[in-house]
Order: C-alpha cells, then structure tokens, then sequence
C-alpha cells in the first residue's frame, strides 16, 4: 500500500483512530480525539510542504499512506517508551520522597518514644536509687550480724575441736587401761569395788613392800594364802587404774555435755547465717533487677536517640533535595500530560523531515506546534528535539566517528538511527557514509556501490530469462 494517491483526511483520521483507540495514552478522551485528528492534519500539511519544497528548490519528495502508518506506529512506539522511561524515573523519585517522609514520621514516633522511655527512666532510676539504698542498709546490718555470727561460729567450732581432740586422748587412755581394770574387776568378783579406797591401799602396802609377799611363796605356803595374795594385790591394782579411769570418765561427761552445747550453738549460728546470707542475695537479686531495668531504659533511651538523630540527619542532609525531588516528581506528572503533543511533535519529525533542509523542518515543527495550541492538545513549550531524542555522550561518540555537529547533521543522525523506517541519504560529501562506516565498524558493515550491485545482478537476471530449463 506504497501508492501515491494522497487519502482524504477523513480518512487519516479514521485510520488513526482505528489504530489507536484502544492505545493507552495519559489525556481525557477529547484530548485524544483532537490528537488522532491533528495526525491527519500533519500528514495533510507534510504532503502540502512537499510541492512547496519542489517549487522552491527543485527537488521532489512524497509522502504516502505508508508514511502515514509509520507515522501511526511510531508514534505508538515512542509514546510507550517515554512513557515508560519517565515513569520509571518518577518511581525512583517518588521512593526517595517516601523515604524522606517515613523518616519524617519516623522521627516524630521515636520522639514520642524517648519521651515516654526518658519519663520511665525517671522513675525506675528512682526506684533503682531507693533499692540500692536499702540494699546499703541491709547489706552493713547484714554484714554486722555475719561477722558477728561467725565470731560465734568459729568460737563454737573451737570448743568443738578442742573436746574432740580431749575425747579422743581420755578415749585412748581409757583404752589402754581396760585390759588390766577387767583383769582386777575379774580378781575382786566378790568383792564390793567401790568400798576400795585409799586408806585400804596404804594399808596393804607395808605387806607389798616385804620380799618374801610373791605368789611363789604363796603358793609353797599354801594354795589358799597364794588366793589371798592374789587377791590383795589385784585390790591395789584395780584401785590405781580406777583412781586415774575415774576422772577420766568424768571429764568425757563432762566434755560431751559441752561438746553437744557448742555443737548446737554452732547450728544454730550458721543457720542464722545461712538466713542472713539469703536475705541479702534476696536484697541483691532486688537491686540487680532494678539496675538492670534502668540500663535496659537507659540503652532503649540511647538507641532511640541515635536512631532519631540518624534520621534527623538524613531529612537535614536531604532538605535541599526534598524540594528538588518535590518539584522533579511534579514536573515528571506533567512530563506524562504532555507527553500526549510532545511524542506527536517528536514523532511527527523522525517520520517526515528527513527529506526537508533546515528551514523547512523548522517550518513544518511551528506548523504543527501551532496545530498543537489550536487543538487544546498539551505539549512542551520549548521542547528541544536533538536532546529529547539522544543524549549528550551518543552525541560526542557520534562527533568522533565522523558525523559534523551542526544541528542538521546530528537531527540527521537521530533520524537515521531512530526512524521506524529505513533511511536513504543524498551525501555528495560523503560525511554520511564515513560517519556509518565508522559506526558500524563493529558489526562488520561492508560497503557496497550501485554500479557493483548491478553488474553483479543482471548476469543473473539475463541467465533467468534465457536458460532452457525455465519456461
């Protein structure tokens, strides 16, 4: 359909209309209508400047219904990836800006928070200070009565150790004197033993002092004086060992009466020291918690201060910023309105222009852009094609490959690398096929004339009409 018949503009119209109506686009549906309508009127006008062009220069150019559909499809395809493209951008700023007003409330919450958290601190360091006070209290009175029971602990222990070490001395006297106090109580069965005393013993001596007093003799003499002797003697031996087993008996009685009283005095000091001891750790269990309450408070207190002035300083950082983004995000909302007449504008110039020098692509954009005002369609004022459309550095690496930097040749090269459709160049000076080779260096572009197509083409085509195998 690359006929030269030029459509009426309903039917332009009509055929935008077909191809976008179900296209989104940021505009209430009379802006859109008026846009689909302006498309027609480009294409009308873009046909108009073509026969001008030719009556003032000679030089002759068409645009045809397939110019309009690539008009139409272009203009879809740009709007998308501006569209896109801006609103990523606004995305990015609009987190940035969220992220400003939740530290915003962030620092009004940990406010509040450091406010209830610097009250409670007051109270438990109150609290904390009156429980350490009466921990000091009890721990002095504590400490009194522990040292003063353990005086008595170790007095007692003392004492113990002391009738212990007596015991087991009388014990092992005791002991050692039972073989022979049996023996004598075994010898005076039928005599009473206590009735033996002193006296008796001192009685008896001058007859243990005589040489002939021995059980030999005794028992040459006769059987019954040697039971006699026996018997005297084993009197003055039971009485020797029983004066000095008595007392020793005694003072065990003795000993064993003390040793149970200091052995309950003992029990009954480390039982009020083990109470004492209980009642202090209960009292420092008390102050440990109420410390420990107050250092929680006092790091809560510290962390939120700390975290409320990381974002204090964030917001402060960023103030200058937050009116910019502010601003930015706004300015990207209107972008997206606009953008409505300025992808018509942009689309308008890499489908049509092309063909036109300077003057008339500048006749053509400030025909639209009045097209534009009259149809109540928004656009940018002052839109700048060349930057809109590629940036700055594509622009440099384009200046070194070879493409000139006037704003022909650059709105030339835009045109080449971002028309839908595939450009044909007039370059009698041959900028344009140094700056494409060069470009196109990497992808292994070869460069071929007319001339060596055609002489490598028509063999072909005359083998085709006369070989005998084709009909």
């Amino acid at each position: 359909m690359d006929w030269f018949a030029p459509w009426p503009e309903e039917a332009l119209v009509a055929v935008a209309h077909h191809f976008l109506s179900e296209f989104p686009i940021v505009c209430t549906p009379e802006v859109k209508a008026s846009m689909v309508t302006t498309m027609g009127v480009y294409h009308r006008k873009v046909s108009e400047t073509c026969e001008s062009y030719f009556e003032r220069f000679r030089r002759r150019t068409h645009v045809t219904p397939k110019s309009y559909l690539s008009f139409i499809n272009g203009y879809k395809t740009l709007y998308h990836q501006n569209h896109e493209h801006i609103n990523t951008l606004a995305q990015r700023m609009n987190v940035g800006l969220n992220k400003l007003m939740e530290a915003s409330v962030s620092v009004a919450k940990l406010s509040k928070e450091l406010e209830v958290s610097e009250k409670e601190l007051v109270v438990a360091s109150a609290k904390a200070d009156k429980v350490l006070a009466e921990v000091m209290v009890r721990t002095e009175a504590a400490t009194i009565i522990k040292n003063e029971v353990q005086t008595v602990s170790d007095k007692a222990q003392m004492i113990v150790d002391e009738i212990t070490q007596e015991r087991a001395i009388a014990e092992e006297k005791l002991e050692a004197a039972k073989p022979a106090l049996q023996e004598a109580e075994n010898a005076l069965n039928q005599f009473v033993k206590d009735k033996i005393n002193e006296e008796t013993v001192e009685l008896l001596q001058p007859y243990f002092d005589m040489e002939d007093y021995t059980m030999e003799n005794a028992k040459k003499v006769c059987g019954s004086v040697a039971g006699l002797l026996a018997w005297t003697r084993a009197m003055a031996t039971f009485y020797d060992i029983n004066k000095e087993v008595l007392p020793l008996k005694a003072n065990l009685a003795v000993q064993e009466v003390r040793y149970k009283k200091a052995s309950a005095e003992q029990m009954a000091a480390q039982a009020t020291l083990a109470e004492k001891e209980a009642e202090l750790a209960l009292v420092q269990a008390k102050s440990d918690a109420a410390s420990k309450e107050k250092q929680e408070l006092v790091d809560r207190s510290e962390m939120c201060k700390n975290k409320m002035q990381a974002a204090s300083d964030l917001i402060g950082g960023l103030s200058n910023e937050k009116v910019r983004w502010t601003q930015q995000s706004k300015e990207f909302k209107s972008q997206i309105k606009r953008l409505v007449g300025d992808v018509l504008q942009l689309t308008g110039f890499l489908s049509y222009c092309g063909p036109f020098n300077q003057n008339f692509r500048d006749m053509l954009l400030d025909m639209w852009k009045s097209d534009l005002i009259s149809n109540n369609i928004p656009f940018t004022e002052n839109l700048n094609l060349i930057s809109t459309l590629v940036d700055a550095p594509t622009i440099s690496e384009w200046n070194l490959q070879g493409l000139p930097g006037d704003d022909l040749s650059v709105q030339n090269g835009i045109i080449v690398t971002k028309a839908s459709r595939y450009p044909l160049l007039v370059d009698p000076q041959t900028q344009g096929k140094t700056w494409i080779t060069a470009k196109e260096k990497a992808n292994s572009l070869q460069v071929s004339f007319i001339h060596q197509l055609f002489d490598r083409l028509l063999p072909t085509r005359v083998m085709g009409v006369h070989s005998p195998q084709q009909k």
